[in-house]
């Protein structure tokens, strides 16, 4: 497949150049919401990571709705198809193979948005997005393996816009590239089960195996939730081993424990194994203050623009 084939078609990169969680995921949920409600036809291209078809090519969602392939595709790309419904997602480490597929099996997008594609370099998008964890982000500054960064820092130059995931302030040497940046927070917006205010007079405790724990425990305490314990496992954990999971549950019952409240990334691993735990599902999304989303805004615009001319 070669570049011209995708001619007239928007193409949108959400990438890091650190390791370990920063949120690229949820922002290509979010933008995806933002364009979808401008009208836009989209789709979105995964690698599928750790999941059954990162080695071959899926369609895992189309224009009717998700298949049932999809909770076989990887955590990422199988919370993506359940939240963006009928919009074609395409799962692969071969992205050019991926948008062969759409483009064959499917009617041309108007945008394809590409999720962890920065490293990805056999196409040429129009906009690239860099998302950083305000909880690390770029640890001690130094490239795999002394430190976290998967490139240098000098390759935020390489970007259109830096997209900053934290409750605190922008850190000058990010300012110094003098990119149009949008600092978003997360907010629980849902909960599987109970509300709020419901859990709050719980006993609550949290489960994770995401990139950056440290976030998860804020956009819980940003929700005014007190936890006495937070189970940590490392990124993409299958939640498969069954002595580990009665571990938890001789924890939680010794420490009268009434939830363990989890991501909807882990959420997704949990539902394929018989784990008997008390899972209330978090349900966060991403917000703007009204600077940032006037700096959406604008992108938002001058695609319109494009599509008008």
């Amino acid at each position: 497949m070669v570049q011209k084939e995708i001619d007239g078609v928007i193409l949108i990169c959400i990438g890091n150049i650190s390791s370990g969680g920063t949120g690229k995921t949820p922002f290509v949920i979010f933008l995806a919401q933002q364009l979808l409600a401008r009208d836009y036809r989209i789709a979105i291209v995964s690698r599928g990571y750790k999941g059954n078809f990162e080695k071959s090519n899926h369609i895992i969602s189309d224009y009717q709705g998700v298949r049932k392939c999809a909770l076989n595709a990887g955590d990422e790309p199988y919370m993506i198809a359940n939240r963006l419904k009928n919009v074609p997602v395409v799962v692969g480490k071969d992205r050019l193979k991926s948008i062969d597929l759409l483009l064959r099996e499917l009617s041309k997008p108007d945008i394809i948005i590409f999720d962890d594609a920065f490293q990805y370099l056999k196409i040429k998008y129009d906009y690239k997005f860099l998302v950083f964890n305000g909880e690390s982000p770029i640890g001690n500054g130094f490239v795999l393996p002394a430190g976290i960064l998967r490139e240098p820092l000098s390759f935020v130059k390489k970007s259109d816009y830096i997209v900053y995931n934290s409750y605190t302030e922008i850190p000058g040497f990010l300012k110094t590239f003098d990119k149009p940046t949008l600092r978003l927070q997360y907010r629980i917006t849902n909960l599987s089960g109970l509300s709020l205010n419901e859990l709050a007079i719980k006993r609550i405790a949290l489960l994770s195996a995401i990139g950056t724990p440290k976030a998860f425990e804020k956009t819980v305490e940003k929700a005014e939730l007190s936890f006495v314990k937070h189970f940590i496992y490392p990124d993409h954990y299958a939640f498969d081993d069954i002595t580990e999971l009665q571990r938890i549950k001789s924890i939680i019952q010794r420490e009268k424990i009434d939830y363990l409240i989890c991501t909807e990334k882990d959420s997704v691993k949990l539902s394929k194994v018989n784990h008997q735990l008390p899972i209330i599902i978090a349900y966060a999304d991403f917000v703007l203050d009204t600077d940032d989303q006037i700096v959406l805004n604008s992108f938002l615009d001058s695609l319109q623009k494009g599509k008008e001319n």
